[in-house]
């Protein structure tokens, strides 16, 4: 079997046809292969973790199930970053790879840049979800040091485009060319919130509101004056926060404008559709990977049902992409035949297409997957539910389509 077709099945469903090496089904007593798994499992992101954790773990588990690494187990090594406070991001990385003696780590969101700092003074592995162009300017300022550093998604800029294209592409006709920009003060927000406004200026869009708040903001009254008094043809929200905000929505719903609502990543989040229920039906929001809650082909689907069967729960924002960089690095590590030799761990997963149940994915220059190969996800809440309605830019997913929100009165 070529190395590309390895791949093709680990990656399906079929891991253990290459990973058993030998076994059939039960790991050995061998010494684990430690994988460290840095996650903010505390404080202000920890909804999120929560989905990095589950894929992770979904990963470790069906490679175990399946014989093994090498006829070795895997065993999983916790890091709580909380915050992504710098100095608990480095402590992170000293403590698994330093001291825990880890052979890869995964991570989600990791620190935007200060994470690339923190893992690439080391050789292991190191995955994360950034998406931050922080991220890249280190990586950059030393391709070589950082040759072991691994982004499974694109940057800000890139993704804020294409959601901005993707509310104008909506069979909806907006009551004026205006948006309103609200955002946390993180680096997540702000690149996020820059990139909406750009895109705007370039398509003749007014901001008319800009406001950038602390995580913990529950009490909106002065920034719903100014929606009010302006009534914009829409909100786009940007903060990692499902009580920022559904506090936000509830405020609004008080006395609506006929504007739409963009959520933007937090819409993703594991415990927003839960607690906000039907009551925030027409809320649009985006995420990246692993569309929901049906995939684009048998195998995707396959893959939802084993997390819904394992978890109890849909599948996080993250839980695709984080699952899959621990498959990638698996199949890395059973082509190279030795879990230690990070070297050639890594060029191989560099320079090889890896093939996932939702299509080709392959590293760029800057060791991010672009958005050709992960497209941003476009999301409604529909009966309660995250739905998919588009796949990139405009490009209808058949199984859902946009819905007016009850708010709009037209």
């Amino acid at each position: 079997m070529t190395k590309i077709t390895l791949l093709k099945s680990a990656l399906v469903g079929l891991f253990s046809a290459f990973v058993l090496g030998g076994f059939s089904g039960v790991v050995s007593a061998a010494e684990a292969i430690k994988v460290g798994v840095a996650l903010p499992m505390t404080g202000p992101y920890a909804g999120d973790g929560v989905g990095y954790d589950r894929g992770i773990t979904m990963a470790v588990d069906e490679v175990n199930a399946a014989g093994g690494l090498l006829g070795r187990p895997l065993e999983m090594v916790r890091f709580d970053t909380q915050d992504f406070a710098p100095e608990l991001v480095m402590r992170a990385a000293d403590q698994l790879v330093g001291n825990d003696k880890v052979d890869v780590v995964h991570g989600g969101w990791a620190g935007w840049g200060q994470d690339v700092v923190a893992y690439g003074k080391y050789d292991v592995p190191f995955f994360m979800w950034d998406a931050s162009i922080l991220a890249i300017e280190e990586i950059r300022k030393d391709p070589v040091q950082h040759s072991n550093v691994f982004q499974l998604n694109d940057i800000e800029k890139p993704q804020a485009i294409d959601i901005f294209d993707n509310m104008l592409s909506l069979p909806y006709e907006y009551p004026n060319k205006t948006v309103a920009v609200i955002t946390a003060d993180d680096s997540w927000g702000t690149e996020m919130g820059s990139g909406i406004k750009e895109r705007a200026a370039e398509n003749g869009w007014e901001v008319v509101v800009d406001e950038v708040v602390p995580y913990g903001t529950r009490e909106w009254g002065p920034i719903l004056t100014k929606i009010r008094a302006t009534s914009p043809g829409w909100i786009h929200l940007e903060i990692v926060s499902s009580p920022d905000l559904i506090t936000f929505f509830n405020q609004f719903n008080e006395s609506p404008t006929n504007t739409l609502i963009s959520m933007g990543y937090g819409l993703s989040l594991p415990d927003f559709a839960s607690n906000i229920g039907e009551q925030g039906d027409g809320l649009i929001g985006m995420t990246a990977g692993m569309p929901m809650p049906v995939g684009p082909t048998p195998e995707a689907n396959a893959w939802i049902e084993r997390f819904r069967e394992k978890f109890e729960a849909e599948p996080a924002a993250g839980s695709f992409p984080v699952y899959t960089g621990v498959m990638i690095w698996a199949s890395a590590v059973k082509a190279v035949g030795d879990p230690t030799n990070y070297e050639a761990i890594n060029d191989y997963i560099a320079n090889t297409p890896h093939e996932t149940v939702v299509g080709t994915w392959t590293f760029d220059a800057d060791h991010k997957v672009p958005l050709s190969s992960e497209p941003v996800l476009h999301l409604q809440i529909q009966d309660g539910k995250a739905v998919t309605i588009d796949w990139g830019a405009g490009q209808p997913y058949l199984d859902y389509e946009f819905r007016t929100p009850p708010w709009i009165k037209q």
